[in-house]
């Protein structure tokens, strides 16, 4: 077994400049924990394999494709391979998210410029 606590965590520096941790990583998959102050976003990118969001705390927006949703805690997400996707918090707390990927993608995430 293995435990850990997300805050003892580093960061993982990031183009979208906000708060990423690893939670794991293997070759089936990729979970991280993302943490949004109020106002930040991450940039429109696309990502090589499914992504699931699942919100831990706050609101904000997502968007994916040409779908816009907003999200509050207890709601998940699934984001297929290459859709180019963001997330935004346009609320006054913190957004923090379970980001997970799988499989885990064999090719680097890109921005769409």
């Amino acid at each position: 077994m293995e435990v850990l606590k997300t805050f003892d965590l580093e960061e993982i520096p990031n183009p979208h400049k906000i708060s990423v941790r690893a939670l794991h990583i293997s070759d089936q998959a990729q979970f991280e924990h993302l943490l949004l102050q109020a106002g930040e976003e991450l940039k429109l990118h696309v990502t090589y394999s499914t992504v699931y969001l699942y919100v831990l705390e706050g609101k904000g927006i997502v968007e994916a494709g040409d779908e816009q949703v907003a999200i509050e805690a207890d709601m998940f997400v699934v984001i297929h391979p290459e859709a180019p996707h963001r997330l935004i918090n346009d609320s006054v707390s913190v957004l923090r998210v379970l980001n997970a990927k799988a499989p885990r993608p064999k090719k680097s995430t890109h921005l769409v410029s």
